[in-house]
C-alpha cells in the first residue's frame, strides 16, 4: 500500500513536472531590434537622400542613402527601407559589391530565428548568412531593379553575432554598367523566455534540490 509519504513525493513530482512545462511552453516571439533595413536610422525610419546608413557597409566604406530612385528607373523606397548605394549618386563602378550588416541574437534562441523581407538590387543579388549562401534570385534579365522580391530565412543563425553579406554585381553588360544598389526591407523574430518562465525554472530546480535533500 502507497505510503503518505510516497503520495505526497508523488505530487511534488507531477507539481514540479507542471512547472517545468508551464516554463517551457511561456515563450514568446521577439522581435530582433537590432536586425534593420537599408537606408534607416535607428528607429527605423528612412533617412534622407544621401545620409550615409551606418548599419550597413559597402566593400567595407560607407553606404550612402538614394532619396530618388526613380531618377535611375528603380522601384521606389517603401515606409520602412529606402535604397543604397557605395555612392551617393548611384554610379558606383563595375563592382562586384557586397553589402554587410550584422545583428546580435543575445537572449534569443537561434534556433528559432527568422528573417523575412523584400529586396531589390541593381544588378542581381545573393544572400549570404554568417557566410552561408541562402538566397540566391533577381536574374538581371527581369530587371530586378523595378519589383521587390520576397525572401525567408528560417536557418544557420548562431548564438550571438550574425552577419548578412548581400553580393550585388555590376558588370553584367559592360565593364561599367551604369548604376548601382541595393534596397532590403527585413524584419526577424526569435523565441525568448518570458520572465515568469525564469521564475518557474527557478523555482522547479529549487523544488527538486529540496526532495532531493529530503530522500
Amino acid at each position: 500500500m502507497q505510503s503518505v509519504k510516497d503520495r505526497v513525493r508523488f505530487l511534488a513530482v507531477v507539481a514540479i513536472a507542471l512547472i517545468f512545462f508551464g516554463a517551457v511552453q511561456s515563450v514568446h516571439a521577439a522581435t530582433i531590434t537590432t536586425l534593420y533595413s537599408t537606408g534607416v536610422d535607428a528607429s527605423g525610419n528612412p533617412l534622407a537622400d544621401g545620409a550615409i546608413d551606418s548599419h550597413y557597409t559597402v566593400n567595407g566604406g560607407s553606404a550612402y542613402t538614394i532619396g530618388n530612385p526613380g531618377s535611375v528607373g528603380w522601384v521606389g523606397n517603401t515606409a520602412t527601407s529606402s535604397w543604397i548605394s557605395n555612392v551617393p549618386n548611384t554610379d558606383g563602378g563595375s563592382g562586384p559589391f557586397t553589402y554587410h550588416t550584422t545583428f546580435d541574437l543575445t537572449g534569443l534562441n537561434p534556433n528559432t530565428a527568422q528573417i523575412t523581407g523584400q529586396l531589390s538590387a541593381d544588378d542581381q543579388a545573393t544572400i549570404y548568412l554568417n557566410g552561408v549562401d541562402v538566397f540566391d534570385g533577381l536574374p538581371t534579365g527581369s530587371s530586378p531593379w523595378s519589383q521587390l522580391e520576397s525572401f525567408s530565412i528560417s536557418s544557420g543563425f548562431v548564438a550571438g553575432t550574425n552577419t548578412l553579406d548581400i553580393d550585388v554585381p555590376n558588370n553584367i553588360q559592360t565593364p561599367d554598367d551604369g548604376p548601382t544598389g541595393l534596397q532590403v526591407n527585413l524584419s526577424g523574430t526569435a523565441s525568448a523566455p518570458e520572465p515568469a518562465s525564469l521564475f518557474l525554472l527557478g523555482v522547479g530546480f529549487g523544488a527538486l534540490s529540496f526532495l532531493r535533500r529530503r530522500a
